[in-house]
């Protein structure tokens, strides 16, 4: 017998429905269904090794902070922690000079000699010999008149404009030696100013 035409079409479409997959999450397809509890996943952890890790880096970036601290200021060289003063006792001769110096580096060590000590028309200076030796003399200005061995040491003959002025002497040194070096300049006759300088390599 014949089948209406709304009834052979609500058949199909219910046929349909029951042949299509289903769209609902099955177990196993890594979501949990409501009321399961859901899954854990494993991962290794080593929770005190990570710790120490983390401590090495943070002494590494304040080790490293403190190292281009230092060399700002000039624990290297060439900064304001390096220049400094030296002085003899009666105040005649003061020393401007580098704490720190590299090997091989070129400087320039400023003497200022006061007024009370330019009688004449020249001032001898002493030089101690052991940081002679451990420099290289590049160039005097002004140029000594003449320069003598005293003993251990040197004396250079530093002419000045006139008497009673002050004078002011350049030593242009190149350092030769590693290690930490141990000067004394002064008005020969007298106790001179002494400083120390360290010389990297």
């Amino acid at each position: 017998m014949d089948i209406p035409q709304d009834e052979l079409a609500a058949t199909a479409s219910d046929d349909a429905r029951a042949s299509a997959p289903s769209r609902n999450p099955k177990p196993g397809n890594g979501r949990h269904q409501p009321g399961e509890a859901p899954r854990r996943i494993e991962v290794d952890e080593d929770m005190a090794w990570q710790r120490r890790t983390w401590a090495i880096q943070r002494i590494g970036w304040f080790a490293l902070g403190v190292l281009v601290l230092a060399a700002l200021t000039g624990v290297f060289g060439y900064g304001a922690l390096s220049w400094q003063q030296a002085s003899d006792p009666a105040g005649l001769v003061r020393i401007d000079y580098e704490r720190f110096q590299r090997q091989g580096s070129e400087f320039t060590l400023r003497v200022d000699i006061e007024p009370e000590a330019t009688t004449g028309d020249a001032v001898p200076l002493r030089v101690s010999g052991s940081f002679l030796d451990a420099v290289e003399v590049k160039g005097i200005v002004p140029e000594p008149r003449g320069a003598k061995s005293l003993g251990a040491d040197v004396e250079y003959v530093i002419p000045v404009a006139q008497p009673r002025q002050g004078a002011t002497i350049r030593f242009a040194l190149k350092m030769r030696e590693v290690g930490s070096h141990t000067a004394e300049i002064g008005l020969t006759g007298r106790e001179p100013a002494r400083f120390t300088q360290f010389v990297y390599p």
